[in-house]
């Protein structure tokens, strides 16, 4: 870990940042320092800031999906349209999340994708929460699929699980370069520990968007929540 690190100008690169400290937004669906986009699955999440001791957090974002239907979430994007587009100069993102109610049906999938639901994207980099099961991800329209789960990670129960009301810290980073132009490998940290890599098969114009998705697949009525200390983006500058 550590092969990229944040930028001292933007001839390096796009890098953006949340520590969600600005709270105004939630009433207008646009959150955090960002303003990020809501986009409901199913049924309304509610998105509140809840008051922490500065030792744990600076500002947290926590999503409670509704209590109405099977399937029901939120999706968070910094726009409305795909705008992002990977080549080869290398990137990451990270984010530090808690499931803060249950582990069980609470699922999130974080980081570049295609889509504004909780279906499985087309295009992407991300990493995922099956129930608490981390995995890694990446996905191309045209050039094939790769995952794997996360193994071995001393802080995740069995190595492969998060601990409920827990923090956990992912970093998930791409790097060199497939025959598309594309990045050509990626791989999840969790908590200092290499959790999952893949290799790496989208495009150099496939297009995907910086999102956080959250909902719940209990089979019926169920709330739950995930939290966010902070979350960031760095997009390596083609030279």
């Amino acid at each position: 870990m550590g092969q990229f690190s944040a930028p001292i100008s933007a001839r390096h690169g796009l890098f953006v940042k949340d520590d969600f400290i600005i709270h105004e937004g939630v009433l207008t669906n646009t959150v955090g320092d960002l303003r990020w986009v809501m986009t409901t699955i199913g049924n309304a999440s509610t998105a509140s800031y809840p008051v922490v001791a500065a030792v744990d957090a600076y500002g947290i974002l926590k999503d409670t999906t509704a209590a109405t239907a099977d399937g029901d979430g939120e999706v968070y994007t910094l726009g409305v349209a795909d705008e992002i587009v990977l080549g080869a100069a290398g990137g990451r993102f990270s984010f530090k999340a808690r499931l803060a109610d249950q582990i069980a049906s609470n699922n999130f999938r974080i980081g570049l994708v295609d889509v504004a639901t909780a279906g499985e994207p087309t295009i992407g980099i991300y990493a995922e929460s099956d129930g608490g099961v981390l995995s890694l991800s990446t996905m191309s329209a045209g050039h094939g699929d790769n995952t794997a789960a996360a193994a071995r990670v001393g802080s995740l129960t069995s190595g492969t699980t998060m601990v409920l009301n827990t923090w956990t810290y992912i970093d998930v980073l791409w790097f060199g370069e497939n025959a598309q132009g594309g990045p050509a490998n990626a791989q999840m940290w969790v908590d200092g520990y290499l959790a999952a890599e893949v290799p790496c098969n989208i495009d150099d114009d496939e297009r995907m968007e910086f999102s956080i998705i959250h909902w719940q697949d209990s089979g019926g009525a169920l709330a739950v929540e995930l939290d966010l200390d902070f979350i960031e983006l760095f997009i390596g500058r083609e030279q």
